[in-house]
């Protein structure tokens, strides 16, 4: 009772209450999306038990100090490149990406597990070079560190989750402080690489791209996903047309309902309004993990931990419901604790768990543990 107590007097409520709406609310539109498949309730009960264990993993990370993170740097290291290995040995093809990890009737995701080493070695890594992070060398290492997780990912081949991966990687070199001619060089490579990596992307890569800019030329083809989930949130206008009433929903037009376009179940179904809630709670999470990350700018470790998991968290929303309005490339990106899937929710909670034992302990809060 006693470690209860300081957990409720020294808890970022309003991330912790924010991060457990948005997961019901998650299950709440699982369940319409899915209502019209095959055993539907499974996916309602997987996303259910996903919630349960993800509460449970992110209090157990709450009264873990995060310091012991930086300890335990090589094996966080080791079990996050170990699994991304295993998964391109003996993983589950699905979607054309061999991403998935079967254990008898639980199906992992290893790359969502990848995202939280990734985030802790990283923070570790760029906190003890801080005063060299502008060197050379510095930062040869730190580019090896990000391909160690991002080249196994492109094996896979996810272009989506290794694009995450960097955006974590740019952000807390960004806030590390790394210097301008170092951006300006990146960006100046990136444009001129762009023709060389056009030709290199698959040809459902590219025609995600083209879609984009021109959905209309191929509505049967690649621009049916843009153009269905456009349909349906245009179609909710204000008030939605009602939880289980939506016709692009309920009878099958929109691809992916329940994973990469439920914020467009959402739109057509809650209208304006339910899109805007859950728009508004996903930033609010995104903004205490970068508010924290503010309040303990003393430690270099955990400020760089809080803005692995706030780029992570920010880079899934507005990628996710960039796709679902037609304004950003179909990448597969799940909507944070909205989407079907266990380990991506999962994920989630431990790394609000992760900025919670940061918060508690940003003024030295001890536990008797």
């Amino acid at each position: 009772m006693k470690k209860f107590g300081i957990f409720s007097d020294k808890a970022d409520i309003l991330l912790l209450v924010c991060s457990i709406l948005a997961a019901l609310v998650g299950i709440f539109v699982i369940n319409s999306a899915a209502y019209t498949l095959d055993a539907h309730m499974r996916y309602v009960l997987v996303q259910s038990v996903a919630f349960v264990l993800g509460v449970m993993a992110m209090v157990a990370v709450i009264f873990i100090n995060y310091q012991y993170f930086e300890k335990l740097r090589y094996l966080i290291f080791g079990a996050g490149i170990g699994l991304l290995i295993l998964v391109l040995l003996v993983g589950k093809l699905s979607h054309g990406t061999q991403g998935w990890l079967v254990l008898g009737p639980i199906t992992i995701q290893p790359s969502e597990i990848a995202k939280i080493c990734f985030i802790i070695t990283l923070s570790q890594h760029i906190s003890k070079k801080q005063d060299s992070i502008n060197s050379p060398k510095t930062l040869v290492f730190l580019i090896i560190h990000f391909l160690c997780y991002a080249v196994p990912v492109l094996l896979q081949p996810d272009f989506g989750t290794a694009t995450v991966f960097a955006v974590i990687f740019a952000f807390e070199l960004f806030f590390a402080g790394i210097g301008r001619k170092y951006i300006l060089g990146v960006a100046g490579i990136a444009a001129i690489a762009s023709p060389v990596v056009w030709f290199l992307l698959a040809d459902y890569q590219k025609s995600r791209i083209i879609s984009l800019f021109f959905p209309e030329k191929d509505p049967t083809g690649s621009g049916y996903h843009v153009l269905q989930s456009k349909l349906a949130i245009g179609s909710g206008m204000v008030w939605g047309r009602g939880y289980l009433n939506g016709p692009q929903t309920q009878y099958g037009y929109l691809p992916e309902k329940q994973t990469d376009f439920i914020f467009s179940v959402i739109g057509e179904e809650l209208g304006i309004f339910g899109t805007l809630f859950v728009t508004a709670l996903l930033f609010i999470i995104v903004y205490r993990c970068f508010d924290n990350a503010r309040s303990c700018s003393h430690d270099r470790f955990a400020e760089l931990m809080c803005i692995g998991v706030g780029s992570m968290m920010f880079f899934h929303v507005v990628e996710n419901i960039g796709m679902c309005l037609g304004l950003l490339p179909i990448t597969g990106i799940p909507l944070p604790f909205i989407s079907y899937g266990g380990s991506n929710l999962v994920t989630c909670f431990i790394a609000v768990g992760i900025v919670q034992s940061i918060h508690m302990r940003r003024r030295a809060v001890k536990f008797n543990l």
